[in-house]
């Protein structure tokens, strides 16, 4: 399959990647290695000041883009 991956930055398209893959995700997986590291997210726990724990996320690699991918017939334009 066909597929048009849309790559915006604070909503502004700054790319478009037309890739063939077997479904959507793959096609974002596959454009989004062109931006550098994939995103991982980490979960872990701090000691308030009252002795309570609250779990907190932490963001690595994150590169701000956003990737949106709409399939296309072979035969369509990009």
């Amino acid at each position: 399959m066909h597929y048009l991956v849309i790559v915006r930055s604070q909503g502004n398209i700054i790319a478009t990647h037309p890739v063939e893959a077997p479904n959507a995700l793959a096609a974002i997986a596959e454009t989004e290695r062109l931006y550098g590291a994939p995103v991982r997210v980490e979960y872990v726990s701090v000691e308030l000041d009252d002795g309570r724990k609250q779990t907190k996320m932490i963001i690595h690699n994150w590169h701000g883009y956003s990737f949106l991918a709409r399939k296309i017939e072979a035969d369509e334009k990009l």
